[in-house]
């Protein structure tokens, strides 16, 4: 839980290790900014600013989450409004869960749970929508409408997200070049990952390798 300034003030001992902290105390007070990565954190706040200002509810948004050995994750997102007795919004409450053990529970469709797993394993090779579409059993028009409806991304939209995780971790964890890295992680140059990462990460390969190396 984060009051209306952003600070938290519950954290369960998951979120804590997940922060790479030991105890509760070392959270609480704190904002996301004096716990993760800028980049990280400027995304968290802006969703944080539509449930307190807005009361807009913030549904199973698929996010990446720093874990104490560095390496980034995808995780879903829930965020709700708090109120008070009065009817004014005091703060919000979040709940995140790794998004592969959330993405079992697929409702109607849980031949979408192939096509995570699939992506997992073949995200350096080249995957279209169709390949996708065709492990789980459904046209194009259909599986795409039904994972963008279950997890607020596209198809290709989370497969470069699979790939861009995969960066992260060669970038902190490995000592290949960036132009193996994007090879090994299915980008077609370095130029291209660059350019994706730097979108979604709001910082380039080098300076993220450099912020976080050891």
């Amino acid at each position: 839980m984060k009051d209306q300034t952003g600070r938290f003030v519950l954290a369960n001992e998951a979120l804590v290790l997940l922060l790479g902290r030991t105890r509760e105390s070392e959270v609480l007070g704190k904002t996301d900014f004096e716990l993760v990565p800028r980049y990280l954190a400027d995304n968290y706040f802006k969703d944080d600013q539509q449930v307190l200002f807005y009361g807009q509810e913030v549904f199973n948004k698929v996010e990446l989450v720093t874990h104490n050995d560095l390496s980034v994750y995808w995780y879903t997102t829930t965020k709700v409004p708090l109120y008070s007795k009065d009817g004014s919004i005091i703060g919000l409450e979040g709940v995140t869960r790794e998004f592969k053990a959330a993405s079992s529970a697929l409702g109607p469709y849980p031949e979408l749970f192939k096509v995570i797993d699939f992506v997992e394993k073949n995200y350096s090779k080249k995957v279209t929508v169709a390949d996708l579409a065709k492990r789980a059993n459904l046209s194009v028009r259909t599986f795409e409408r039904q994972f963008k409806c279950r997890f607020n991304l596209s198809p290709i939209a989370y497969l470069k997200k699979v790939r861009i995780n995969a960066a992260c971790r060669e970038l902190i964890h490995g000592n290949h070049t960036i132009a193996q890295i994007a090879q090994d992680c299915g980008f077609c140059d370095q130029s291209y990952l660059t350019k994706e990462f730097a979108r979604l990460m709001r910082i380039t390969p080098q300076a993220y390798r450099d912020a976080h190396s050891i």
